[in-house]
């Protein structure tokens, strides 16, 4: 939240969806409002559906022309992200903007950088997406639809692909990162990611692509693969900063 006050954009409409919690979090959000709000923000917390649903649910309330999400746990890097983001719309009029993101552990150590492809092409191999360092135009949502609450995981990719394949929209790298992304998370989840993924495969009929047993189990396995690379990443990292070398 302070990563969104603080930024020096003054236009900015924050959104907070909460799915009607029961710890702390809308009685520290509206504190927070309380204390450093500078921006028009609401708090809307009820029963939901899911991640997707959540999301859906500040997409039709946004009323800016740019829609971003940032998740619990993650963060924009700095306080004139938001004005870069802006100036580079302004400047490039694209529709949907993706910049880098930073992979980090609870503690904030860098574990990869999630860099997006330039071509919209590798979207079949992979999701080179990082969603909190995406920024659309409200009217990609209104042609293309929403997010499908049909998925607890990778409800995002499946909605790139969409976009892509039906939608014909197309993205603009942007050249900077623009936020921290908090590993873990229902993502972490291995094996009910592939199972999402999987069925997400055998959809791709309806996007008028064509796809076969081998091309899906090799998309899986490199999914797997990656997730295998990034806890041995996270572990490697905690292992570096927690032991104390001798000194000499």
């Amino acid at each position: 939240m302070l990563s969104v006050f603080e930024q020096t954009y003054p236009f900015i409409e924050y959104i907070i969806i909460d799915g009607n919690s029961i710890d702390e979090t809308v009685v520290i959000a509206r504190s927070m409002i309380a204390a450093r709000g500078s921006k028009p923000t609401a708090v809307i917390s009820e029963p939901d559906r899911g991640i997707a649903d959540a999301m859906n649910k500040g997409i039709l309330l946004a009323k800016g022309h740019l829609v971003a999400h940032l998740h619990a746990g993650d963060r924009y890097i700095d306080e004139d992200t938001i004005e870069r983001v802006v100036n580079s719309f302004l400047k490039e009029s694209w529709r949907w903007g993706v910049a880098g993101s930073i992979v980090v552990d609870s503690r904030g150590r860098e574990i990869h950088h999630y860099k997006p492809a330039s071509q919209t092409a590798s979207l079949l191999k992979k999701n080179s997406i990082p969603h909190q360092s995406t920024f659309l135009v409200k009217e990609i949502f209104d042609r293309n639809g929403l997010f499908s609450t049909d998925y607890a995981q990778a409800m995002d990719y499946e909605f790139w692909l969409r976009i892509v394949l039906k939608g014909q929209e197309k993205y603009t790298v942007l050249p900077f990162d623009t936020t921290y992304f908090l590993e873990g998370g229902r993502s972490s989840n291995t094996l009910q990611l592939l199972s999402y993924l999987y069925k997400l495969r055998k959809q791709l009929h309806e996007y008028q692509c064509s796809t076969n047993l081998f091309f899906d189990v090799l998309f899986l396995a490199r999914v797997f693969l990656f997730s295998i690379f990034c806890k041995i990443k996270a572990i490697r990292s905690k292992l570096n900063h927690s032991i104390k070398w001798p000194v000499r």
